[in-house]
């Protein structure tokens, strides 16, 4: 038996309750890679704004 066939093993195809979700979204959005992002959110709007009008793909 491979390793990735073991491991595959170990992983659940059940989901978890609702609770446990919120929680994770709870922490997730304290996380310093979510602030990041939404601190970088203005400059994605400004960027996707400028190239409005683009012919980007030729």
């Amino acid at each position: 038996m491979t390793t990735s066939q073991e491991s595959s093993r170990k992983f659940s195809l059940e989901m978890k309750s609702e609770v446990h979700y919120k929680k994770a979204a709870r922490s997730y959005r304290k996380s310093p890679q979510y602030i990041k992002m939404i601190t970088l959110y203005p400059t994605l709007q400004n960027t996707l704004l400028e190239c409005k009008d683009e012919n980007l793909i030729k």
